[in-house]
């Protein structure tokens, strides 16, 4: 039977090649379920890929908006340390002439009042999120919350470590909202 086959084929003048591609062809006419189920799986991934890229930036999206609602208020607490810098001035000045504000009730009622306001803008800071970068001579300089004014020769402090602070640092929730100024220890 394959003789006859081949004697039809040799008559008709067709080639193996394409009588090969007409075997390919009928058989690919024959699986139509196969395309489909790998058309299927096809369309499944795109649209797994799809709906974890949408979750993806929604998640991210989120993300922003509750930084963005969380540190809003950053630059005006920033502008508000200037008050406070002026708070801790007035404070710190007046130690040189505390006997003539204890003999004067008016001065003294005066530096209270100042006091309270100082204690008030503090603890409403604390409330919204600004806090201390607490740093004191001795301590390490750490070039995140820091920023070197100046270096000295320090016999008692060893080199890299804070001699003296100028201006109080401060952080918003996690993030640095000025830094401290000091100064830092060299070697001699």
């Amino acid at each position: 039977m394959e003789k006859k086959t081949e004697d039809l084929k040799e008559e008709a003048g067709v080639s193996e090649e394409v009588s090969e591609q007409v075997s390919e062809n009928s058989e690919e006419e024959k699986d139509p379920k196969g395309e489909l189920l790998e058309q299927i799986a096809a369309l499944k991934d795109t649209l797994l890929r799809k709906t974890a890229e949408s979750e993806n930036l929604r998640k991210r999206l989120e993300k922003e908006k509750d930084e963005a609602v969380k540190y809003s208020n950053k630059s005006f607490a920033r502008d508000l340390l200037a008050v406070l810098d002026n708070f801790e001035r007035i404070n710190k000045g007046k130690a040189p002439v505390q006997s003539k504000i204890d003999a004067d009730p008016n001065l003294k009622a005066y530096f209270e009042g100042i006091s309270i306001c100082e204690k008030e803008l503090l603890s409403t800071f604390q409330k919204y999120g600004v806090s201390r970068v607490e740093v004191s001579a001795g301590d390490l300089f750490n070039h995140e919350f820091h920023q070197a004014m100046c270096e000295v020769e320090d016999a008692e402090h060893p080199a890299g470590s804070v001699v003296k602070v100028f201006q109080t640092g401060y952080k918003y929730h996690d993030r640095l909202l000025r830094p401290a100024m000091v100064s830092v220890s060299k070697k001699a």
